[in-house]
């Protein structure tokens, strides 16, 4: 007599889980395999587009570097979503799951800003090359020699052998000078002499000496101006064409050639002094 409740009790229990089993049982196998699924399957076209990536932006001749990460991140990017449909499926509140991942996000963000600053700053740099590494560049108030390109700072080489840490935010902000972006270069002297000097005999002078420095090019060809008329004397631009690797020591040839020839053809080479 005391056990009969006991057995219409377990009867019951027994009927409520084979009901369950039957109707919302089969459902959530269902939706676990469904789950299941979505998650082999995002994981492998999260394989495929990060494969996709990695080889278009090696064939774009960008670093191997920016390859792996854009990769990476694509892979990530699609797995989580993957993991976060798979929980929908199988009645987890993705809302509040999402909102999770998006203050966490905020939360990183806010404090790698800077970082991730000049990591965005050097995928730009490294996407659309305004320099290259063994390009001379004026950067901001550096200039030197591009030795490293990193995602988040550029190396530069100074002309006294000194190495500069540019992050890249502050590279990608500023006016870049690429002084070896193009094959040839103009060298602009300006040089004064008196008024008293024979002024065709001065431009007869200098074109001479432009014509014996042989790391001038003839084309464009050189030319020999009358400039100005300043106070310290007539002024005089002589303008050659140069290779972009020999600026600096043309210019320099030039510039000790001058000197010398006005010296020995006794002429004013003329200046105002400060």
């Amino acid at each position: 007599m005391i056990g009969e409740p006991l057995q219409v009790a377990e009867l019951t229990n027994w009927q409520r889980a084979s009901a369950y089993l039957s109707t919302d049982g089969i459902r959530f196998v269902e939706h676990l395999v469904a789950a299941l699924v979505i998650i082999v399957i995002g994981r492998w076209v999260a394989r495929g587009l990060a494969r996709i990536t990695r080889t278009l932006i090696l064939r774009s001749k960008t670093d191997a570097a920016v390859a792996a990460f854009v990769s990476d991140v694509i892979y990530v990017a699609v797995l989580v979503f993957a993991v976060v449909s798979a929980l929908g499926w199988v009645g987890f509140d993705t809302t509040s799951f999402a909102a999770v991942i998006a203050a966490a996000g905020l939360a990183i963000g806010l404090a790698l800003q800077g970082s991730l600053a000049n990591l965005a700053s050097g995928l730009l740099l490294l996407v659309f090359k305004p320099f290259r590494v063994g390009d001379s560049v004026e950067i901001g108030a550096s200039a030197g020699t591009v030795e490293e390109i990193h995602v988040f700072s550029t190396l530069l080489r100074t002309a006294d052998n000194v190495q500069i840490h540019i992050p890249n935010n502050q590279v990608t902000q500023g006016v870049i000078k690429n002084f070896s972006a193009k094959e040839q270069r103009r060298i602009e002297l300006l040089v004064n002499c008196g008024y008293d000097d024979d002024l065709p005999g001065v431009k007869q002078l200098l074109a001479g000496l432009v014509r014996l420095e042989g790391r001038v090019l003839g084309d464009p060809a050189p030319s020999v101006t009358v400039n100005d008329l300043v106070p310290a004397g007539v002024q005089l631009a002589v303008r050659v064409w140069v290779k972009s690797g020999d600026f600096a020591d043309v210019r320099a040839a030039l510039v000790e050639r001058i000197k010398l020839g006005f010296d020995e053809h006794k002429f004013k080479l003329a200046y105002r002094a400060p």
